[in-house]
């Protein structure tokens, strides 16, 4: 992994930015304390490549702070249908103002030229999954790992739904398993593990700073405070 994307040991928090990059929201993160920031670009209603690179460039110039760039299928929880044309275009055009970037696992038609195309501009990759439903089986937590690191993730996400304590447990097992893994435990019961996974070792968790992205996703602020909170006790 290199280690020179992520600005801080210990848990580490990403600002998630969604509608559009704006100044205020930009400043609001920093003030925040967070630590890397998501571009959700799937979110954004202005989806011109020139565009969005020349505000790339304004966020990072603003905060200072590593990027990751994320443009979500609709099927994982995107926020608008996109195409897998216009996803890859998106990729293509602004992988190069980011250091991080997300692509799924399920994006068959795409993943091998993201990935490809990230590499090649030095930046990290995390293969994610998604399941809003439930969590998968230890079984398949072990296959789609196994797939994500075979498609060159260099790190990857898994993101679930959890209706129990015995999801809960299932998601951290797979967790403490090892590797430069993020897992996240979707929904209200859920809530605890975008606090209490990163002391476990998941990478980053993922915090709001004008609108969630995700069932259970906890403000960037409520965050901070918990691990201030918890993280030095």
């Amino acid at each position: 992994m290199r280690k020179g994307a992520f600005p801080v040991n210990g848990p580490k928090a990403a600002g998630v930015i969604v509608e559009g990059i704006k100044t205020g929201a930009i400043k609001k993160a920093v003030e925040q304390g967070a630590d890397l920031l998501e571009v959700r670009v799937d979110s954004f209603v202005d989806l011109d490549p020139a565009s969005l690179a020349v505000s790339l460039r304004k966020l990072k110039k603003i905060s200072g702070l590593p990027i990751i760039l994320t443009v979500r299928s609709k099927k994982e929880g995107g926020l608008q249908p996109l195409s897998d044309r216009t996803r890859a275009a998106l990729f293509e055009a602004l992988i190069p103002y980011s250091d991080i970037v997300d692509i799924e696992l399920s994006s068959r038609g795409i993943i091998k030229n993201v990935v490809s195309s990230a590499k090649s501009n030095g930046k990290m990759v995390i293969i994610s999954h998604h399941d809003f439903k439930s969590t998968p089986g230890d079984a398949a937590l072990r296959d789609i790992i196994e797939k994500s690191r075979k498609k060159g993730a260099d790190i990857v996400k898994v993101a679930a739904h959890a209706g129990s304590v015995k999801d809960l447990k299932r998601l951290a097992k797979a967790l403490l398993g090892g590797g430069d893994l993020i897992i996240i435990a979707m929904g209200g019961k859920g809530a605890a593990s975008r606090v209490f996974f990163p002391m476990l070792g998941s990478l980053i968790t993922y915090g709001s700073i004008t609108g969630k992205t995700a069932p259970g996703q906890l403000t960037l602020k409520e965050i901070k405070e918990a691990f201030k909170k918890y993280a030095t006790a």
